[in-house]
């Protein structure tokens, strides 16, 4: 389509492209008559014959390319007879495909402008930041490549150094990408996740990332996972929702799994299954002398967290209430084999899980029980000692 008629697409708007297709519905149907016929007849069909053609042209000339346009243009409107009806239908009848090919390529463009519009930018902060960090560690041009294109960037490998390149990769996502943040979470995973500890570089460019992607409401989460744009900007990152109790920043944190749930189930359950693991992990490190497991996926953090919290039902005496403490474990458990089987976090094997939405939703929903469960036991024994 030549870039003309792409010009059209907001000059054209859905109201006129309807009538287009209204007018050409007319003419595909419109009844003729024959020479025997009524003279009478005969002036019925030329003049609504006529009245189509005026319309048509009217229209549809702005949408065509030059050729089909001028095609158009060039049918007269001297349509007094039937014999010129006849002729002035097998012309137009010759240019409809043409016309429907431009309201496709315009119904394909908005289609393709509205997804662009509703792609949501990663934050000049947080490319500036995290091409910082990453390009100061990552020197080699063909890692930093081959981290980009694994984690789904696409296009030409941008120039300049690798602080520009990473920088520059990250800015232009969301002309490229149908969901930026997801590709800005894979290309930090191994960077935030995997530890470091030879590296002094590691635990300050993490604290830089994590604190920008704050500003911009935004969180990371193991696995690969940025949470935050789904909804109302937060004022603070999960760690301090968590380290302050906060239950409605706790809220908001799950409603941004549950963002996930129609679209990606196995990111919201690897959401879910984050924030438990980050409460646990707080929990430790904010209690004296308790100390964190050596393996800290989510089921050894859960048995030090609620064994010392007074969540263990082996220390319970109240039977129903030992149940109920019973299923959190199970909860846990679950949680956990659902984001290793199904969550984004983890490869996939050759078996298949059929994950749902609904599913996803259950975890979420079980996952939030027990942190608001949890918070408000926390806060209990707090203020038990307190007094």
């Amino acid at each position: 389509m030549p870039a003309a008629t792409a010009r059209n697409i907001a000059t054209i708007d859905p109201a006129k492209q309807r009538m287009i297709k209204d007018v050409i519905a007319e003419i595909r149907r419109f009844r003729f008559c024959g020479p025997s016929d009524d003279p009478d007849e005969h002036t019925a069909v030329t003049l609504g014959y006529r009245h189509l053609l005026v319309q048509l042209r009217r229209w549809a000339t702005p949408i065509l390319p030059q050729s089909a346009a001028e095609s158009l243009n060039a049918l007269t409107i001297d349509v007094n007879d039937l014999y010129t009806v006849y002729d002035a239908n097998a012309e137009v009848i010759a240019l409809l495909p043409d016309i429907e090919a431009a309201l496709e390529a315009i119904a394909t463009q908005q289609k393709a402008a509205d997804a662009g519009a509703s792609v949501k930018r990663i934050p000049l902060a947080v490319c500036s930041v995290v091409g910082d960090v990453l390009g100061a560690i990552i020197y080699h041009h063909s890692s930093l490549d081959t981290l980009f294109y694994e984690a789904g960037g696409v296009g030409e490998v941008p120039p300049g150094n690798c602080v520009v390149k990473c920088q520059t990769w990250l800015r232009r996502m969301h002309t490229e990408v149908s969901d930026p943040l997801a590709v800005l979470g894979k290309v930090l995973e191994e960077f935030m996740d995997v530890g470091r500890p030879y590296d002094e570089r590691y635990e300050p460019g993490r604290k830089r990332i994590i604190d920008t992607l704050a500003k911009s409401g935004l969180s990371y989460h193991r696995g690969g996972l940025i949470l935050g744009a789904s909804s109302a900007l937060p004022t603070k990152s999960l760690k301090q929702v968590l380290t302050e109790r906060d239950l409605a920043g706790v809220d908001k944190e799950f409603e941004r799994a549950l963002a996930n749930v129609e679209s990606d189930p196995p990111a919201a359950i690897t959401a879910a299954c984050s924030i438990l693991e980050s409460l646990f992990k707080i929990y430790i490190e904010d209690t004296p002398g308790l100390e964190k497991p050596s393996d800290q996926s989510l089921r050894p953090l859960w048995r030090a967290a609620s064994k010392h919290l007074g969540l263990d039902p082996s220390q319970v005496e109240d039977e129903d209430v030992r149940k109920v403490l019973s299923g959190l474990n199970s909860v846990v458990d679950g949680i956990g084999s659902l984001r290793t089987h199904t969550g984004s976090a983890h490869g996939r094997g050759r078996r298949a899980y059929r994950l749902s939405a609904r599913h996803a939703r259950l975890a979420i929903h079980a996952s939030h029980t027990l942190v608001t469960f949890f918070l408000d036991t926390w806060d209990e024994r707090n203020q038990r000692a307190a007094s």
